[in-house]
């Protein structure tokens, strides 16, 4: 079956030098790879890379990308540089899963896609959960992320694909265009393929992370996809 794993996209994924509680940074970064691992486990013929800002073109494999901007002496991928933050990321945790196969770092996913590739989501959630987050409490954000974590936990793709870009905005979410790609994706592959089911139990869920130690919404999670 097909795989997509969604995994936070903040630079403290890949950070030496944890800020804040260790332990809590040490469970999002364990969950993370773990989750990694296993969709590169069963060797697909790729891997997307999928982040809510357009990559430069072409960005496969040689493309690379620097956490040296954030003050995180990181870098990941190949050797041509170009990738932003979110790919950054999706790329060093590519890296650090070790694979060395094809991949290729989009803004859209389409079903087809599906057919022949794991999908690597890099997205995090509202930046406004507490006094501690880049932007400051806004009572919006919990139950924001509270219908994200939903989603992801239920496999529901509709939901996903059908995120409120506008309020993402204003809580400074930075995977919401990410989500709904790939939300939109799935629920057209279900839709597409004849017999399966297309009320969200085509999508097998687990929600292995929902946090925000640091005032930003993260989450780490499966789907296997019929």
């Amino acid at each position: 079956m097909p795989s997509v794993v969604f995994c936070p996209c903040s630079p403290l994924v890949a950070a030496g030098a944890l800020v804040g509680d260790v332990s809590e940074m040490d469970a999002v970064r364990v969950e993370a790879l773990a989750a990694v691992r296993r969709l590169v486990d069963d060797a697909p013929a790729r891997v997307l890379v999928v982040g809510s800002d357009a990559p430069p073109a072409p960005a496969d494999e040689r493309a690379g990308g620097s956490l040296s901007p954030h003050g995180i002496d990181v870098t990941a991928g190949g050797p041509d540089g170009g990738l932003g933050l979110t790919h950054t990321i999706g790329a060093w945790l590519l890296d650090e899963a070790g694979w060395t196969g094809s991949r290729s770092y989009v803004h859209e996913v389409h079903a087809s896609d599906l057919d022949d590739a794991a999908v690597l989501v890099m997205a995090d959630g509202s930046a406004r959960r507490s006094e501690r987050a880049p932007g400051h409490l806004d009572d919006r954000a919990e139950p924001f992320d509270a219908t994200i974590a939903a989603a992801l936990a239920d496999g529901d793709a509709d939901a996903l694909g059908g995120i409120d870009l506008e309020l993402a905005d204003s809580l400074l979410c930075a995977g919401a265009q990410a989500w709904r790609t790939v939300g939109d994706a799935v629920s057209a592959r279900l839709h597409a393929t004849e017999g399966a089911p297309v009320d969200g139990s085509g999508v097998e869920a687990r929600l292995h992370l929902d946090d925000a130690p640091l005032g930003v919404g993260w989450f780490v999670a499966e789907w296997n996809v019929s």
